[in-house]
């Protein structure tokens, strides 16, 4: 090949980047501004398949919007923004796993840690006095090759939120939540929330608040990569959902923009505790007052040519920037408790976030798992030389199945492999031998990791196939 067929081989293939990646780069604009339809057909033009999947899967939820109350917002840094949550004091607390979400006297505990494969996944111990329970796993329903955080228990007790970017969802972070089903004993699959809750953007850390009036979350939407925004919505048992297909309005109700509807704030549970004998405390619990007082007035007088109107609204204007020098002598100077030191924020907003601080490290002895499960990975893997499962209840990870053997080459060092001839006289490879359901589990996300992503756990009980459950 001459240089000059070089060069101009080099420059196509440069070019056909070039707009491989301006596809790219407009379907997630496009995302981004909720034409989601539109993003489909660039990232199927752009051949982006888990893009194409993104897009699709927006379409869908927009099918099933919800309209919550919104009470407020306001942005924090990422890196302490769950500070603000009005949940219980020094309840968030740093482990050997990373942050978790233990109140004081809790039995039970669901953190975020990495597994066997290294991927961040919800585990769940229980307090047994002097010994936690070992670590398990919730489901392979909740087990993904990317990351599972920020788990939370609801108000209810039954409802478990936690965010993913692994699980199927339209881009980023999304918001899942999971029923837990007493009759089997175990957490349902997870359901992704939704909009508005989720958007193509980083959504994360759905919790209510501590005294059930409240649901906050957060979110990375229109905001820079060192900020989330906190969403405070009334607390509601479920939501009525309908399909909003418009991007415009889809787009609009992604804002949560706050109700002006007074009668829905009640501030005590993020101020509630603050020494009343500072000063300057003391100047703001008063102007708080006085504003609510103030926005009480404004929704009774809000007949038109009601000349008492303008007065409170000229008067709120006066008393919210009180608050905001407040709120900034806080911050400058800091805000001290008898317990604790707190910040203030979001006064103007009618409602109060209030800064808690971490507690004491979570550290805990869990007790070990006494299994030694028959599963290794080498350079090298190797076929079991006998098919026959023993007796008893065990559990597999299903690889694959296939027309033909398998070669060593396929199974990608993986050991024992387990071959099965099918009713439909396909091959069928299973790894390992478990004694139940969470060994198995533990293994899962490091057989998807090594290339085998729909690979599931399996059960037999003496020989027969049975349904594989935690």
């Amino acid at each position: 090949m001459t240089l000059r067929r070089i060069g101009i081989s080099v420059l196509l293939l440069t070019a056909g980047f070039s707009l491989w990646g301006q596809s790219f780069s407009r379907a997630d604009s496009l995302m981004r501004e909720c034409r989601f339809d539109e993003a489909l057909r660039a990232y199927v033009a752009g051949r982006d398949d888990a893009g194409a999947d993104r897009a699709q899967y927006a379409l869908g939820l927009a099918e099933f919007c919800a309209e919550p109350h919104v009470i407020a917002r306001k942005r924090f840094s990422r890196r302490d923004f769950f500070l603000y949550y009005p949940l219980e004091p020094k309840a968030w607390r740093n482990g050997t796993a990373g942050l978790a979400y233990v109140p004081s006297g809790s039995r039970e505990a669901y953190f975020s840690a990495p597994d066997k494969a290294g991927s961040p996944s919800i585990f769940t111990s229980r307090d047994q006095d002097s010994l936690w329970t070992a670590p398990r796993m919730l489901s392979e329903a909740f087990v993904s090759t990317g990351s599972e955080v920020f788990p939370m228990l609801g108000k209810d007790g039954k409802t478990l939120y936690f965010a993913s970017d692994g699980l199927a969802g339209m881009g980023g972070f999304d918001i899942f939540s999971s029923t837990w089903d007493a009759e089997a004993g175990r957490w349902g699959d997870p359901v992704n929330m939704g909009f508005p809750f989720n958007s193509p953007a980083d959504d994360y850390l759905m919790a209510d608040s501590a005294d059930g009036e409240y649901t906050l979350f957060a979110s990375g939407r229109d905001c820079p990569p060192d900020s989330v925004t906190v969403y405070v919505l009334t607390y509601e048992k479920s939501f009525t959902r309908r399909a909003v297909r418009e991007a415009s309005a889809l787009k609009k109700l992604m804002e949560l923009a706050p109700e002006a509807d007074p009668t829905r704030i009640d501030n005590d549970a993020a101020v509630e505790g603050f020494t009343t004998g500072n000063a300057t405390t003391q100047r703001y619990m008063k102007k708080m007052e006085e504003s609510r007082a103030l926005m009480d007035s404004i929704s009774r007088h809000m007949m038109p040519g009601d000349t008492l109107l303008n007065v409170f609204r000229a008067r709120l204007a006066l008393v919210s920037a009180e608050l905001r020098e407040v709120e900034m002598s806080f911050l400058m100077n800091g805000a001290v408790e008898a317990a604790e030191d707190r910040v203030v924020a979001g006064a103007e907003l009618g409602y109060t976030f209030a800064k808690g601080s971490l507690g004491p490290d979570f550290k805990p002895r869990f007790a070990s798992s006494e299994t030694v499960p028959s599963f290794r990975i080498a350079p090298v893997g190797r076929f079991a030389q006998d098919n026959t499962l023993p007796p008893g209840l065990v559990y597999q990870i299903m690889l694959f199945d296939s027309p033909v053997h398998a070669s060593l080459e396929d199974i990608k060092g993986l050991s024992p492999v387990y071959e099965r001839l099918g009713v439909n006289l396909r091959y069928t490879y299973l790894v390992g031998l478990f004694s139940s359901y969470n060994d198995a589990l533990e293994y899962l996300n490091v057989v998807r990791v090594l290339g085998f992503p729909a690979a599931r756990i399996v059960a037999w009980q003496d020989g027969r196939a049975v349904p594989a459950r935690p």
